[in-house]
C-alpha cells in the first residue's frame, strides 16, 4: 500500500478541498514554508490538528501525552547552558533524558537542527522527536530560558564570591590552619583527615587506628576556604563545587615525606574533603609486623615462594590487605626476579618494582593493564583487585603459564573466595588448578601497653556461643578468664589503643582440598576439612592474640 504525501494525508484528513490545497501549494512554492504552517495560517487546519497530522506522518509521540516526563532541573543539570541556547535557538527543545536517549519537542522533524549540536557534543546515542504546537513551543522555550537567566544571575554571584573565597586562601591565618591541621593528623598518626558538614556547621575529624575523632568545627566561609586552600594545593579546581575531584599533595613534615590523596565530593549540604595521608618513609612492609603467627606465617611464607600460581588476600575494604601484598612482593623482590603491578591507586612506590597505576578513563583498566603485563615476561605479578570475570580470568591463564599472581577479592572469610570467582563466571577446573592458597584478614586495634591492665571476661562473651567456642582452644580451668585492656592515657590519646595489627585465617590449596572442591561443590565440606588439619578462623585467632595481650574481645568481635 502506497504512503500517502504529507499534502495527501491533510487532504484527505480535514477534507480540504481542491481550491484551498492548490492555494496553499502555491504560496508554499513562492515563499517557502511547510505545508502544514501555510495551512494553519490561512485557517484551513487548526493547530491541534496539524500536530495530530504530523505526529501520524511521522510515527512519533504528541507532546501532550509526553508532557509530565518534562523535567526542567533535570535538562539544565544535564546540558551545558551554551549548547541549551543553541538548542532553544534552533527551536529544538530537549524535555527528557533517559538510557543515552535524547527527546526532543520539535515543530517539525524535517527542520530540526537540534540532532546534530546534540551528537556532535556527544551529548546522547540516539535522538527521539515528540511533536509540539508553537504554543507548546513558546511555554517551554520561555521555562528554559527564564531558568538558564536565573543561573546566569547566580553564576554571577557564585563568582565573586569565589573570588574572594580564593583570595582567603592565600591569607596568613587559612594557610597557617591547613599546615597546622595536617601536621596535627601526622603527629596522631591519623590515616585520614575529614573536612565535613555536620548539623549547621561544619568539622574536621581524624582517622586514628581506624575510628574517627572528632577535633575541630569551622564557621562556613572559613571552611570554604580552607577546602580551597587545599584544592590549590592539589592543582584543583576551586569554582568546581557540583562535581568529584581528585588530587595529590606531597608535603614534609616534622621529618616525615608525607603523600596526600585528596578526594572532594558534593553532597546536599556541602563539599566533604577527604585527606588520605600516606606515610612513605615510616612504613614497614616486613611480614614480621602483619599480625602472622608462627604456623600461618609458614603456610604464607611457603605459598610466595611458588615459583608459579594465584594467591588470593580477601577481606573488606580498610582490612589492610594491600599491605599484606606489599610485605609479600618485597619478601620475594630479587634481582634475578622480574615483578609488575597494576593498581588503583598505587599507594606506596616499592624500589625495584614496576607500578602501574589504572587509568578508566583512558580504558587502562585492571583487565587491559593486566593482559599487556603478561607480555612483559613478568616473574611476579599482582592485581591490585579482582572486580570482574574478565580480569579474574586472565590472572588465573597468567598464573597456569608460569606466572606468581597476587590479588585480593572481596569476601567475607577465606574459603568462600572461590565460590565468589565461580559466581563470576570463571570455570572451576581452571581455579582448582591454579589457586595456591586464601588468606581472609581484619584489622583490630592493639592495647596501648603504656595503661594496660588485666581485667575479667565480660559475661556477655563467657554466654556468648560463639565466643566460648573460640576461647574454648585457648583456656582451661576453673580460674576467672582474664585479658588486657587500655585504661587510657596521653600515649594513646586516651582511647586505650595505639597502632593496629591484622588477624587472619587462610589455608594452602592442597591436593585433598581440590577433590573436595571439585566433589562437592560445598563450602562447609571444605571448612569442615580444614579444621580437621588445624585450620584457625578469623576470630579463634583474634582471641589467641586476646589471649596475648595484643588486643581485646570487643575488638575482635567488632570486626568479625
Amino acid at each position: 500500500m502506497r504512503r500517502l504525501n504529507i499534502i495527501e494525508r491533510f487532504k484527505k484528513k480535514y477534507g480540504i478541498d481542491a481550491v484551498s490545497m492548490k492555494r496553499a501549494v502555491k504560496f508554499k512554492e513562492q515563499y517557502g514554508g511547510e505545508i502544514g504552517g501555510i495551512l494553519l495560517n490561512l485557517g484551513l487546519i487548526s493547530e491541534d490538528q496539524l500536530v495530530d497530522t504530523l505526529a501520524e506522518h511521522f510515527g512519533l509521540k504528541r507532546f501532550s501525552e509526553f508532557s509530565d516526563k518534562f523535567d526542567l532541573e533535570a535538562i539544565l543539570t544535564y546540558f551545558p547552558p551554551e549548547t541549551l541556547k543553541a538548542l532553544v535557538r534552533q527551536g529544538s527543545l530537549p524535555i527528557y533524558v533517559e538510557n543515552g536517549q535524547v527527546w526532543i519537542l520539535t515543530a517539525n522533524p524535517m527542520i530540526d537542527g537540534g540532532r546534530e549540536i546534540i551528537l556532535k557534543n556527544g551529548l546522547a546515542e540516539r535522538v527521539r522527536y515528540v511533536i509540539g504546537g508553537e504554543r507548546d513551543i513558546r511555554d517551554i522555550s520561555s521555562q528554559l530560558m527564564d531558568k538558564l537567566d536565573q543561573n546566569e544571575g547566580e553564576d554571577k554571584d557564585l563568582v565573586e564570591d569565589s573570588n574572594r573565597i580564593k583570595e582567603m586562601a592565600y591569607e596568613a591565618p587559612v594557610i597557617k590552619f591547613v599546615n597546622s591541621t595536617i601536621a596535627r593528623g601526622v603527629d596522631f598518626n591519623a590515616s585520614d583527615i575529614h573536612f565535613e558538614p555536620f548539623q549547621g556547621s561544619y568539622r574536621i575529624r581524624f582517622r586514628i587506628d581506624g575510628v574517627l575523632h572528632s577535633v575541630d568545627t569551622l564557621e562556613e566561609r572559613f571552611y570554604l576556604a580552607v577546602v580551597s586552600r587545599i584544592k590549590l594545593l592539589a592543582g584543583l579546581d576551586i569554582a568546581e563545587r557540583r562535581l568529584p575531584q581528585d588530587g595529590k599533595i606531597n608535603l614534609r613534615i616534622s621529618g616525615k615525606e608525607i603523600d596526600i590523596r585528596v578526594s572532594c565530593f558534593p553532597t546536599v549540604k556541602g563539599e566533604v574533603v577527604v585527606l588520605r595521608l600516606l606515610y612513605q618513609e615510616s612504613v614497614s612492609f616486613d611480614i614480621g609486623t602483619l599480625g602472622l603467627e608462627e604456623d600461618n606465617k609458614e603456610i604464607f611464607m611457603k605459598m610466595i615462594q611458588r615459583p608459579y600460581g594465584l594467591l588470593l588476600v580477601t577481606g573488606p575494604t580498610g582490612s589492610g590487605k594491600t599491605t599484606t601484598l606489599y610485605a609479600a612482593l618485597s619478601k620475594i623482590n630479587l634481582p634475578t626476579r622480574k615483578i609488575i603491578t597494576v593498581e588503583d591507586p598505587v599507594e606506596y612506590q616499592l624500589n625495584g618494582i614496576n607500578q602501574i597505576q589504572v587509568k578508566p578513563d583512558i580504558n587502562l583498566t585492571f583487565a587491559n593493564a593486566l593482559r599487556s603485563i603478561v607480555r612483559q615476561d613478568p616473574d611476579v605479578i599482582m592485581v591490585g583487585e579482582i572486580r570482574d570475570a574478565e580480569t579474574a580470568e586472565i590472572a588465573i591463564h597468567a598464573a597456569l603459564t608460569g606466572h606468581l599472581v597476587l590479588s585480593t577479592i572481596h569476601t567475607n572469610d577465606s574459603v568462600s573466595a572461590l565460590f565468589r570467582l565461580v559466581e563470576m563466571g570463571v570455570e572451576d577446573y581452571l581455579l582448582n588448578a591454579a589457586l595456591l592458597g586464601v588468606v581472609a584478614q581484619r584489622l583490630v586495634r592493639k592495647v596501648c601497653q603504656a595503661c594496660s591492665e588485666e581485667v575479667e571476661f565480660p559475661e556477655e562473651f563467657l554466654n556468648d556461643v560463639n565466643s566460648r567456642r573460640a576461647l574454648k582452644k585457648y583456656f582451661s580451668g576453673e580460674a576467672p578468664l582474664k585479658y588486657k585492656k587500655g585504661r587510657g592515657c596521653p600515649q594513646c590519646s586516651n582511647t586505650g589503643f595505639k597502632g593496629r595489627i591484622a588477624i587472619f585465617e587462610m589455608f594452602e590449596h592442597t591436593e585433598e582440598l581440590r577433590e573436595i572442591f571439585m566433589r562437592e561443590k560445598s563450602r562447609d565440606k571444605m571448612l569442615s576439612h580444614l579444621r580437621k588439619r588445624g585450620f584457625r578462623t578469623l576470630r579463634e585467632d583474634g582471641m589467641l592474640k586476646v589471649i596475648k595481650g595484643i588486643t581485646t574481645p570487643q575488638e575482635v568481635f567488632g570486626v568479625v
